[in-house]
């Protein structure tokens, strides 16, 4: 096997003004709120050109040390909380330009059929992956499920990692330093002896980094895997070989990676049993929109068009629009069409509901399709349209 090149020297590439201000650029794109110290987004805007030279200086002067993450919560669907830790804004920042030096190296290394959080890859291209692989006679899957996997990332594991790609030392001590600076919560600080914070810009590159070791290995030992970031599916044409993939990939991950496989929820399953990724069922040859996905796009669907709102209909359906395309896009490759026009109908409902209590003129009449599409409104059949 060729031996990869090592990067002695990136620090000066990380800390130039053109690459600090293409990763505010990419920060300020993503949004999100401030971290410990209170500063937004539009707060760091405002001094920008400050901001980015103070950020340049004690980069150059090996000075900079990131401040500890904000710990906060967001719910899963299982119900459950799952951790993020939020950095400042000034950190982002860091994280990006150093992400944005480093990723064209290692994507070099990326297995092919890693699809998470990769430029040109997509969970569409997963999916589509596994349907290919399903027609080609993979009737067995080994569901995979890494328990905790972001919160128990071994940091010295991780850093050989990076280590036999970046050498420049002032760049393995800011990655270094983001793993290690601990967390805010409740005003209470908590260090951080393993663990990646998911929230932190750069925290997606070194999962792939750190589970590239997993994709290559078992594509060693014959097996096909299918990964976006933690959450991966190992496709086999028999019973008996899943079987060997669920072994294999038991001994990489706990014993080579130091991680843990779940034993209840990483299961071997056919097809014809069904299985859950990406957000959707797998079952058979169907891709099936999910009861508990419906149900939250109804949620959304709801609190924008509540009754006792003051929006105007213009701004309403703005607001629609963003909630429909996102989901239309994202769920419109499956076998939707039916679920596709009940929630269209649903939502339609609800608007003529919306409008009926602000135009009292109206009130007894029923608001033409066509007076919604006057009005700019968007309707998920239409996506399934201009798709296929």
């Amino acid at each position: 096997m060729k031996p990869k090149r090592r990067y002695y020297s990136l620090i000066d590439k990380v800390y130039q003004m053109e690459n600090l201000y293409e990763a505010w650029l990419e920060v300020k794109k993503n949004d999100g709120s401030g971290g410990i110290d209170g500063v937004s987004i539009e707060m760091f805007e405002k001094n920008l050109n400050i901001n980015l030279r103070e950020i340049q200086r004690i980069l150059q002067q090996g000075r900079y040390e990131p401040d500890p993450v904000l710990r906060r919560y967001i719910e899963k669907e299982n119900g459950k909380l799952r951790p993020l830790g939020i950095p400042t804004i000034r950190d982002r920042v860091c994280q990006q330009a150093v992400r944005r030096i480093i990723e064209p190296i290692f994507e070099q290394d990326f297995y092919y059929y890693s699809f998470g959080f990769r430029p040109r890859y997509s969970a569409h291209q997963a999916i589509s992956t596994i349907r290919r692989a399903k027609r080609g006679g993979y009737e067995y899957v080994v569901d995979l499920d890494i328990m905790s996997f972001f919160d128990e990332i071994p940091h010295e594991l991780l850093m050989e990692k990076v280590y036999e790609r970046i050498t420049d030392g002032k760049v393995l001590a800011l990655i270094r330093g983001w793993l290690t600076v601990g967390v805010m919560e409740d005003d209470q600080f908590h260090e951080t002896e393993v663990g990646s914070p998911q929230g932190g810009v750069i925290s997606p590159l070194l999962a792939n980094i750190y589970l590239n070791h997993f994709d290559w290995e078992m594509k060693e030992r014959g097996f096909a895997v299918v990964r976006y970031a933690d959450d991966a599916v190992i496709l086999c044409k028999t019973k008996e070989k899943a079987e060997q993939a669920y072994t294999a990939a038991k001994t990489i991950l706990e014993e080579e990676l130091q991680l843990r496989m779940h034993p209840e929820k990483t299961k071997v399953v056919h097809f014809e049993e069904g299985f859950r990724f990406l957000g959707f069922d797998f079952w058979k040859d169907f891709l099936i929109l999910p009861d508990d996905k419906v149900k939250k796009y109804k949620d959304k669907i709801r609190k924008i068009t509540r009754r006792q709102q003051r929006n105007n209909l213009g701004e309403m359906i703005k607001k629609l629009n963003e909630v429909v395309r996102g989901f239309g896009n994202y769920f419109g490759i499956g076998n939707v069409k039916t679920k596709f026009q009940r929630l269209d109908e649903w939502t339609r409902m609800r608007v003529r509901a919306c409008m009926r209590k602000k135009r009292s003129t109206v009130s007894n009449t029923l608001i033409p399709n066509k007076v919604l599409e006057k009005a700019g409104m968007v309707f998920l059949t239409s996506l399934l349209a201009i798709r296929f």
